[in-house]
């Protein structure tokens, strides 16, 4: 292309500007024909430090100031103008006095638009390219593909934004890689190792979307969020066999939460309202080897309730909240200890207060006792309507096979009687009463992040003792009722009904 009809479509400006992290006074500047300005001195004085061998009329498409080494630049050279599309990335360390082309794995045929440096780990590069990302463990000196699930397409730019990096594509729509904390802790000797437990970055303790919400129709596009929660990644081993499991431990070392990979699909009784396709359980802990990642929720155990519910917010294929939940846990410093291939591996976690919220410690440490004791009485609760419930199973039974049976039938009637008396609770009384309650409680406090109300907490004391009568009056009627009951069919050669726990 001619100098003049370059100048007259447009061409000669200055095209990408990158001043340093480390200093305020350094500015580097590219321009779209082929020049690199840079400035010591906050724009006092400028030098060209271009390399000689750059093509003239190449485009600068980017530059990026190291925030580690202030000596340190990267630059993306796109010379698809004049129809050549091999790659060029370029890197200085010494303020443009040289220059190293750092090419080396990617694509000849795919010019490269954006490149840049991470600003926690030193040598660790992303390039965005005419078709896809890439990634660079060692300064450049080789690269490999960061696609993934990302489609096809020209990206024109990258961000990296705390711990994500963020793609501008043309055409494509925006797209975010979520946590970069594995590619930050990456090493070549993590492959010989038969275990590896990553530092996870800091989980931020933010309460969900309370919006009650009608579903999605599935054909509504939405995006994807990312993982809510503590985002745990590790790696096992090829030669990793038997169970994995993991632990949270607080502080003082208590545990909060244990999984294992033997662990089984939560099955939760629950009316389900809308097809199942609105639903995504949880993945459970992966035992096989390679790379994987857990997510924790920052939640204690999920309490035993009699019935569970879905809530109403809910998004196509994504995980459908289900009421009761366990209880936030506290911001503050918290372990994660890996248990895999004959190690234990331990890391820490930071869990972070939205910090949009501003309610104290006090205040919070109020609310998760609460939330723990509304927890425990609900525990308490499923496990008297356990025990009631299979008393009234097994009379059930027992009825099916005394029918018909004339020499028995005062034993029917005796049984009958009892199974009507064991479901026959007066209105605002009994298990049944304390769960829906206190299920409607414990979503109520987790609305928000507070310290329980009185109201709330008259709630709690008030279907305390409503659990305490119901336990009472189930012990009097294994002690009376059915002990009758079981004499009499002891009398006639019958198996007795056990009735243990409950209490």
């Amino acid at each position: 292309m001619a100098i003049a009809a370059a100048t007259a479509c447009g061409y000669g400006v200055i095209f990408s500007i990158a001043p340093s992290p480390r200093s305020a006074e350094l500015i580097w500047v590219g321009t779209d024909n082929g020049l690199i300005q840079l400035t010591r001195d906050g724009g006092k004085h400028w030098s060209q430090v271009a390399p000689r061998t750059l093509v003239p009329w190449s485009k600068i498409s980017s530059l990026d100031a190291s925030a580690l080494d202030p000596a340190a630049a990267y630059v993306a050279v796109d010379n698809q103008r004049q129809d050549e599309f091999r790659p060029h990335v370029l890197r200085t360390r010494d303020f443009g006095v040289t220059w190293t082309e750092i090419d080396g794995g990617l694509p000849s045929g795919e010019f490269v638009s954006v490149v840049r440096s991470d600003p926690t780990r030193r040598g660790l590069l992303y390039a965005g390219t005419a078709e896809g990302v890439y990634v660079s463990f060692d300064d450049g000196e080789h690269w490999q593909s960061l696609r993934l699930n990302l489609p096809k397409a020209w990206v024109r730019d990258l961000l990296v934004h705390d711990n994500d990096l963020i793609a501008a594509t043309q055409g494509r729509a925006l797209w975010v890689l979520d946590d970069l904390t594995p590619l930050r802790q990456l090493a070549p000797s993590l492959l010989q190792e038969s275990a590896h437990l990553f530092t996870p970055a800091a989980a931020w303790r933010v309460r969900p979307n309370n919006n009650r919400d009608t579903p999605l129709p599935r054909e509504t596009a939405v995006g994807q969020n990312p993982p809510v929660g503590a985002v745990i990644d590790y790696w096992l081993g090829s030669e990793a066999h038997g169970p994995v499991t993991l632990e949270i431990r607080d502080s003082a070392g208590a545990l909060v939460r244990r999984f294992s990979s033997d662990d089984k699909p939560e099955a939760l009784e629950a009316e389900r309202y809308f097809e199942e396709a609105w639903l995504r359980p949880p993945p459970g802990l992966s035992a096989t080897p390679g790379m994987h990642r857990f997510v924790w929720n920052l939640r204690y155990p999920r309490p035993r309730a009699i019935e569970f519910e879905y809530d109403i917010a809910a998004v196509f294929e994504e995980d459908t909240p289900l009421k009761v939940q366990g209880s936030f846990v506290l911001p503050g410093s918290y372990s994660v200890v890996l248990t895999a291939a004959g190690r234990t591996l331990r890391a820490p976690l930071a869990v972070k207060l939205d910090p949009r919220v501003h309610t104290t410690p006090a205040q919070l440490q109020s609310l998760l006792t609460f939330g723990r004791a509304v927890d425990h009485t609900l525990e308490r609760t499923r496990a008297g309507n356990d025990s009631r419930k299979e008393v009234r199973e097994k009379l059930e039974a027992l009825s099916g096979r005394l029918i018909g049976d004339a020499a028995h039938k005062a034993l029917l009637d005796e049984a009958a009687a009892l199974r009507e008396a064991l479901g026959n609770d007066k209105p605002g009384t009994g298990f049944g009463a304390v769960n829906e309650q206190l299920t409607a409680l414990k979503a109520d406090t987790e609305s928000a992040d507070r310290a329980p109300t009185p109201a709330q907490q008259q709630v709690l004391a008030h279907y305390s003792r409503v659990l305490e009568q119901a336990l009472r009056a189930w012990r009097a009627q294994r002690a009376g009722a059915l002990a009758q009951l079981n004499a009499h069919l002891r009398a006639a050669n019958l198996p007795a009904i056990d009735a243990s726990g409950g209490d």
